[in-house]
């Protein structure tokens, strides 16, 4: 609900009393991205035709350029047993391995491609756990607001070339963990 409001600078509760309080913003009341705003990035960028997927859990979309573009994520739900999220999302949660995902790609023209991943989950563009190693702060220092920032540069985690034979099939795995989201990028080289 509410993830159109882009900060947690919202009116009716006043002000945030600390940088990761539980609101329903994109970013902080500091400006540090949290994971949605990378899911919300990486849903933007299925740009072109939807291409079809047998998973309920990926969308895949593909450019006039050739390129294709993904999203990908483990759907399972979070087991929070008796507690409330402010409580349960209170600690660091380490994420569960979850099963690999694999991308079949057909029709795709032959030739070079740069494959990019990207990933939003536990310790990947998750500044909150890192704040919460920090001990909570209710206000962050210039250094720590830089290294939150800092892990919050969604980065690529598999940036290589891919060559496409002349079936024009690949096959990409993708290793996942539980709760994570990959925004995968296939762009001709």
């Amino acid at each position: 609900m509410s993830y159109w409001t882009y900060t947690d600078l919202f009116e009716e509760p006043g002000p945030p009393d600390r940088p990761f309080h539980g609101g329903f913003g994109l970013m902080s009341k500091d400006g540090v991205r949290k994971p949605a705003w990378f899911a919300y990035r990486y849903l933007h960028a299925l740009q072109g035709r939807e291409l079809p997927c047998a998973d309920a859990c990926a969308w895949a979309s593909a450019s006039d350029d050739g390129g294709v573009q993904a999203v990908v994520w483990d759907g399972s739900a979070v087991d929070m047993g008796t507690l409330s999220n402010r409580p349960f999302f209170g600690a660091p949660r380490p994420a569960g391995a979850a099963a690999h995902a694999t991308l079949q790609l057909a029709h795709l023209r032959p030739g070079r491609y740069r494959l990019q991943v990207r990933r939003t989950g536990f310790e990947a563009n998750d500044a909150q756990t890192a704040w919460l190693r920090m001990g909570s702060p209710e206000a962050l220092n210039a250094q720590q607001l830089e290294r939150l920032q800092g892990l919050t540069a969604d980065r690529p985690e598999v940036d290589r070339v891919l060559n496409v034979g002349r079936d024009g099939r690949a096959e990409l795995a993708l290793a996942l963990r539980a709760h994570d989201v990959l925004g995968l990028s296939l762009q001709r080289a």
